[in-house]
């Protein structure tokens, strides 16, 4: 009777050992699946193509020949805007691309069009944004171009974003996309301050290549890369100034 009993208590022992090591490997093999689980949620994926908006000047404002027109535009994407392209009756005229190589999940540009002779009265203004190869549905409005300044009837309205730019000659550049404001000439100097699109300040000096400018900026001076601004102004006696 006490070997039956023995028996038994061993049977159950040594079941309930088989049912702790099932548990614990099934603990073990959640805790690995785990990690993969958490890098699954992390990764962004694609909602849709990107989308984007003018929001300046509005359908119907009017413009002169030879009259910059700012346009600005507000692209976003699930993963990244790359770049931003403003098309007049369908023809590619400006392009601004993020400083990022990843895009922006929201990207604010400024692209800008001046009107020539052959585009007096209606002309269509339309704006896509890209993810990559991954296009957009465009954002498209109509403007007035007038041959002088007695014809124009309806002056735009400025926009928040869009500056007044002074023709007086200061050589100035006028920032497109958000961009890196630096300590030096080159993406190995430190960041200052990211300077939002709109941004109008003068050209102090330039790199020898030509590609970075030299800024002034609210008190502070620094450099940013000139393939993502536009300049103005009398500026070919800007020097070369050493970082």
């Amino acid at each position: 009777m006490i070997a039956c009993c023995s028996r038994t208590a061993g049977r159950f022992a040594i079941r309930a050992l088989f049912s702790a090591l099932a548990l614990l490997l099934a603990a073990c093999n959640l805790q690995g699946r785990a990690p993969d689980a958490s890098r699954a949620r992390a990764t962004r994926t694609p909602t849709g193509p990107p989308a984007i908006q003018i929001a300046s000047p509005k359908g119907g404002d009017e413009f002169v020949i030879g009259e910059e027109i700012l346009v600005s535009v507000l692209a976003s994407d699930s993963i990244g805007v790359n770049r931003v392209q403003l098309f007049v009756d369908n023809q590619i005229v400006r392009t601004v691309s993020s400083e990022s190589l990843q895009g922006d999940l929201a990207l604010q540009a400024i692209l800008n069009y001046r009107p020539q002779r052959r585009d007096l009265g209606a002309i269509s203004l339309r704006a896509v944004a890209y993810r990559g190869a991954v296009v957009s549905e465009p954002d498209e409005i109509t403007v007035v171009v007038r041959e002088s300044p007695a014809q124009v009837r309806s002056t735009p309205a400025q926009s928040g974003n869009v500056p007044f730019i002074p023709d007086d000659g200061v050589c100035r550049a006028l920032v497109n996309v958000g961009l890196n404001f630096r300590q030096g000439p080159s993406t190995r100097y430190q960041v200052i301050t990211v300077l939002a699109s709109g941004t109008l300040a003068p050209i102090t000096g330039r790199n020898s290549e030509h590609s970075w400018q030299r800024l002034s900026v609210g008190g502070q001076v620094g450099w940013v890369s000139g393939d993502y601004t536009t300049e103005y102004g009398d500026c070919g006696g800007i020097a070369v100034v050493a970082g």
